[in-house]
């Protein structure tokens, strides 16, 4: 149901059903809910653009029995809660428009995403884990980078939140930035990795009369998770963003040359 702010309690079961990570009883309430309820089509949507995108930033690969077993058994140790409570509306006298069916999340959100990370993991053959061929023996790396999708989803189903695909001037797409007020979060798509030690990528914003460099970041290895930045305000506020690589460790005065950038797209 869309409140004075313009939400709906469903949004947050809008993005785990676009995740496939909602239990049997939710998934039919929420069925119920998505005909008539414009904002949930819209986070299903976008849930399932930025899901898309990642899945396909890196390699696929097959998880390993164990990694699967253990996401299996997080996913199926979710607590599913009693049906959502379904009110429905009395027959209108004349035809009208669909009517949104009222939703009552019973799902915690953290433990939502949780499992929506998990789930992502399974059917992309990749997300948390990247390469994950060579990560058998290393649960807590793929824990520590579980946690790192799982605070980027969290970014990316954020209703608030708008997505900047960053292009190259021949239009090939190198990342894509996803910016609310106080998070943000970058996912590389074919950017290079950088050297740690020795260089950098910067973000930038474009909307200011000079750039104005507002977060950085690394690329490790091709096809990371995506990477949290030190987010505000004021670095959401612009409409036009992009990305350079700088030498050394932090942020110069102006880009020396970007690598990709993009306009804020309408929603």
């Amino acid at each position: 149901m869309t409140g004075e702010s313009g939400r709906c309690s469903g949004e947050e079961l809008a993005a785990g059903w676009a995740l496939r990570a909602l239990g049997p009883d939710e998934e039919v309430a929420f069925l119920a809910h998505l005909p008539g309820c414009a904002r949930c089509a819209r986070v299903v949507r976008e849930t399932e653009e930025v899901a898309a995108t990642i899945g396909g930033a890196v390699e696929q690969h097959d998880p390993p029995p164990r990694l699967r077993a253990r996401l299996l058994a997080a996913v199926e140790a979710e607590p599913v809660g009693a049906p959502a409570a379904v009110a429905v509306a009395a027959a209108p006298s004349a035809p009208a428009a669909p009517a949104v069916v009222p939703l009552r999340p019973r799902r915690a959100w953290p433990r939502l995403l949780t499992a929506a990370a998990a789930a992502l993991v399974l059917l992309a053959g990749t997300g948390a884990a990247v390469r994950l061929s060579q990560l058998t023996d290393q649960v807590a790396e793929v824990d520590a980078r579980a946690a790192r999708y799982q605070r980027a989803l969290a970014v990316a189903v954020d209703p608030t939140a708008s997505r900047i695909v960053l292009r190259t001037q021949s239009g090939d797409t190198r990342a894509v930035l996803m910016s609310a007020s106080s998070d943000a979060a970058v996912v590389p798509v074919s950017l290079p990795p950088n050297d740690g030690a020795a260089e950098v990528y910067v973000v930038w914003g474009l909307s200011t009369p000079t750039p104005a460099p507002l977060a950085t970041f690394d690329v490790p290895a091709a096809g990371e998770a995506p990477e949290l930045l030190s987010w505000n305000p004021e670095a959401a506020a612009h409409d036009e963003y992009a990305i350079s690589l700088e030498p050394g460790r932090s942020a110069p005065p102006t880009p020396s040359e970007v690598v990709a950038s993009g306009l804020v797209v309408p929603a």
